[in-house]
């Protein structure tokens, strides 16, 4: 009777805890609604109550804080999110929030640090690297912010935020291309976002401040090739960078267009491919292109330009859109479904 009973009272004590935690995700979805009202106070009273019936969950607590920043108790947010901290299942959005605090108190340095102790709690996490990156970027310190940006891509090769960042630096540089493909490799991760519509507009801005059209003068400038000849040796081999290929294969695709639009770039895309594809992808094996390619060979990849540049060249997009809704639709059906999105990891990723 014994034995019986224990297993009698561990039986009811799980279901009790059961029981809580259900309860505490219900009301959790109450204190968000109220959140979004602008009801802190009357939020965070709710997450308390759900702390008690789950306390070994930490997202009740990472939502105070997130309250409290709202009301921009920075303070008392920095004091809730310590707690989350401590407990044994947490995240890198705790170290995320703590460090924008300080960020917020006008305390750079102390919201490095937090950042960094989280990377080493969470080293996979873009989202810290992110944020650090951000934090040189005020600051105007933009090889820092760099190599920031490269390293969240490094450790999280599918966290987008890393590459929308790095785009648009790279596309008000003279290196046009590593922005290109930094931008595009953001498109296809963060679909039809207001930073995705913001991306597409500079990308096609990016190609046409890039090529050069007329009849006394083609040309293209997407990236200086730099070769530092002190780490040549006599009759040894060696492999140009991107820039110099890619500029190779595209200039050949430039050739026959008098003007630039989105059907020509579209055009000179498909060339580039076909060309790059001939030889060069051996060499300069790169995600971004593959997946091009993947699509062209789908017979997509004229959708997937009227796509990718829509916002760019709207009044464009609309009149091709209108003659061919069945072929857009056909790449849209294909494109959605998540085993045909692109996947970057960090065997195949791009890092200029």
């Amino acid at each position: 009777m014994k034995k019986l009973f224990y297993l009698l009272l561990f039986i009811s004590s799980s279901a009790y805890s059961q029981d809580n935690t259900e309860l505490a995700k219900q009301k959790v979805r109450e204190a968000v609604q109220l959140m979004d009202a602008g009801k802190y106070k009357e939020s965070i009273v709710i997450l308390e109550d759900c702390m008690k019936l789950d306390p070994d969950n930490y997202m009740y607590a990472y939502e105070i804080a997130y309250a409290q920043v709202l009301q921009k108790e920075y303070e008392k947010a920095l004091k809730t999110l310590t707690k989350a901290k401590k407990y044994k299942v947490s995240s890198s959005q705790v170290y995320q929030m703590s460090g924008n605090c300080y960020s917020y108190m006008g305390k750079p340095d102390k919201a490095i640090k937090e950042y960094e102790e989280g990377m080493k709690r969470f080293p996979n996490a873009g989202n810290l690297h992110l944020e650090k990156g951000n934090i040189y970027l005020q600051k105007n310190e933009y090889n820092d912010a760099v190599e920031n940006y490269r390293k969240g891509v490094e450790v999280d090769p599918m966290f987008s935020s890393n590459y929308f960042r790095l785009a648009k630096l790279y596309l008000g540089s003279k290196d046009k291309l590593a922005g290109i493909i930094y931008g595009e490799l953001f498109i296809n991760i963060e679909r039809s976002t207001k930073r995705t519509e913001e991306m597409s507009d500079l990308l096609f801005k990016a190609y046409q401040s890039a090529i050069t059209l007329g009849k006394n003068e083609m040309k293209i400038s997407f990236c200086q090739t730099v070769i530092d000849a002190s780490t040549l040796v006599d009759g040894e081999k060696f492999k140009l960078p991107l820039c110099a290929a890619f500029e190779k294969n595209f200039i050949m695709a430039i050739l026959g267009h008098q003007e630039f639009n989105l059907e020509s770039l579209t055009k000179m895309r498909t060339t580039f491919i076909r060309n790059f594809f001939q030889e060069d992808y051996i060499i300069y094996p790169n995600v971004l292109f593959a997946y091009q390619k993947e699509m062209l060979d789908k017979g997509f990849f004229e959708a997937y330009n009227y796509y990718v540049f829509q916002i760019g060249a709207e009044t464009e997009f609309k009149t091709w859109f209108d003659s061919n809704q069945d072929k857009y639709k056909a790449f849209l059906e294909w494109y959605r479904p998540k085993e045909n999105a692109i996947k970057i990891t960090k065997l195949n990723m791009y890092l200029n």
